[in-house]
């Protein structure tokens, strides 16, 4: 790999792992499209630690809170719930969402990053992803509630939507702000839940991943790994304040077209 495509790799792992538009996707078609060798397992994982990173530190505030929070609310044995501080009811809510796809993606992990990474398969799930979002889109404003806040129960329902990110093409970040919005969040907190709820999730994959391809980052050039890693993160960091912006006087309908037109272009290409 050369070092231009570890930074061109990068970099569109910190614009697409937070912009509803699929990581995993354009990962997988990148190196179609210019006919390069996949990256290898190590690589990518340079690359989710680097956005994991970037979620740290822009969220940074909210984490050592909720920690706080959370830590102060067990130590006071607090029986109930209902309870505890709001800080740390968002994070029962972060790590109840983050539950289901951290079971299925470890359990089927394998099946997902080898039997969808197909062209076709990605542009599939880049137009069922598209259907998501738009239907989150249509009746928005009857859905919202007033508090801006969501049941314990729902917040599960909501993490049920990051199975469907261990699809290619899908979006992490879109299914789960979609899933937001659908039980009544504005876009802004449901993306502001939606980079939460990736926490614990991009953070324990890639902590996993760099264990079990421990060898092959040895004898990888850490030139390459360096820049992979620096880009992913930087740029993230950018992508997700944009996000945050975007969201609060926008639709995410620019996203929608953006992805049907990816998916018709991979389509055609397939077909070539």
């Amino acid at each position: 790999m050369s070092i231009f495509q570890a930074l061109l790799l990068g970099v569109i792992q910190g614009i697409t792992e937070f912009l509803p538009i699929s990581s995993s996707g354009h990962l997988v078609v990148l190196p179609k499209i210019f006919g390069w060798e996949e990256q290898s397992l190590a690589f990518d994982t340079t690359l989710h630690i680097g956005t994991a990173l970037a979620l740290i530190v822009c969220f940074w505030n909210d984490i050592i809170s909720i920690i706080n929070s959370l830590f102060k609310d067990i130590v006071k044995s607090k029986k109930s719930i209902k309870d505890f501080s709001p800080d740390s009811i968002l994070g029962v809510k972060v790590l109840l969402g983050s539950v289901p796809v951290g079971l299925i993606g470890f359990i089927f992990s394998d099946i997902f990053e080898n039997v969808f990474r197909g062209l076709l398969s990605v542009s599939v799930f880049l137009i069922f992803g598209s259907i998501l979002m738009y239907i989150a889109e249509s009746g928005y404003k009857k859905r919202l509630i007033v508090k801006d806040d969501i049941s314990l129960g729902k917040s599960f329902m909501v993490g049920l939507f990051q199975i469907l990110a261990l699809f290619p093409g899908v979006s992490r970040s879109g299914a789960t702000i979609s899933g937001g919005m659908l039980f009544g969040l504005s876009r802004k907190e449901s993306t502001r839940f939606s980079f939460l709820l990736s926490i614990p999730i991009v953070l324990s994959a890639g902590i996993y991943k760099l264990f079990t391809s421990f060898y092959f980052t040895n004898v990888m050039d850490i030139i390459i790994v360096l820049v992979g890693f620096t880009s992913s993160f930087i740029v993230g960091v950018f992508a997700i304040k944009f996000m945050l912006r975007f969201v609060r006087n926008n639709k995410l309908y620019p996203f929608i077209v953006y992805r049907l037109c990816l998916a018709l272009f991979l389509i055609i290409l397939n077909l070539i």
